[in-house]
């Protein structure tokens, strides 16, 4: 059953390429997603794929959670993360899922042909978006760890200083009567 409880923006994170390779794995035209870098083909399955992608965003996702859990998200911070990576996550599992298919040899021919110029665009457009979804990662990970040591600071301090709030010099006899 959906509750407000069990619905959360989070969630989003890792549902969303879960639930998209598993319609492009029955609707897509091709079964592989062929990534050229540096140099090299590299051939991944979609299950590859959802898995590169769900490692890149498990650590933002814990980090959401336990922002939820603690009572002390922001949410204007939170779905400016949400927002933009499950977004460039979708449209990096569309252009590889889309793109025409290629052969690897087309790139010796002295002549670009016009199926490998438009693979090679969307290719290099993927990886961008890809770096992009990094970065965005990384910066949510240094927000969230800059809120942990904050919240712990915070904490170590109201705790120190409750214990010289708690002692008062009037209720020792001998500090306030020394004659005693």
């Amino acid at each position: 059953m959906l509750t407000p409880r069990n619905v959360r923006g989070e969630h989003l994170l890792w549902l969303s390429p879960i639930l998209y390779i598993w319609v492009a794995y029955i609707t897509a035209p091709i079964q592989t997603v062929v990534v050229f870098y540096d140099g090299i083909y590299y051939i991944l399955s979609y299950f590859t794929t959802a898995v590169i992608l769900l490692s890149l965003i498990g650590g933002p996702y814990y980090l959401h959670k336990y922002f939820r859990k603690n009572k002390t998200r922001s949410i204007v911070v939170s779905w400016l993360h949400i927002l933009p990576s499950v977004i460039i996550m979708f449209t990096i599992l569309l252009i590889y899922t889309y793109t025409p298919p290629i052969d690897r040899e087309w790139r010796y021919y002295p002549l670009l042909r016009p199926n490998f110029a438009r693979w090679r665009l969307f290719n290099d457009i993927a990886i961008i978006l890809f770096v992009t979804l990094i970065l965005i990662q990384v910066t949510y990970m240094i927000y969230a760890f800059g809120k942990l040591f904050q919240q712990k600071r915070s904490g170590f301090q109201r705790t120190s200083t409750k214990g010289l709030e708690l002692y008062s010099f009037s209720q020792n006899t001998a500090l306030s009567n020394p004659a005693l």
